[in-house]
């Protein structure tokens, strides 16, 4: 995982605990742009899997990352 994107998962990892719950997907949308807009999230989409879900949904919002179908049939 690329060092940043690391700093965004124990950033948000330390602060949801403290936002109420109603509250947490504006907080994470509105850390990943600042992170965003500081460091460098090069290759976020390739770990989106391993966050919890109010940070997945911040990220596929903010990168517009899509849900990739492991059950799509190409033929």
């Amino acid at each position: 995982m690329n060092p940043d994107v690391q700093v965004l998962v124990s950033i948000w990892d330390t602060l949801k605990t403290f936002i109420p719950k109603k509250d947490r997907i504006e907080a994470a949308e509105h850390l990943v742009r600042v992170v965003d807009e500081e460091l460098d999230l090069v290759g976020i989409e390739d770990d989106v899997n391993s966050f919890d879900t109010v940070l997945k949904a911040a990220v596929k919002s903010h990168f517009d990352v899509e849900e990739e179908d492991e059950d799509f049939d190409w033929e």
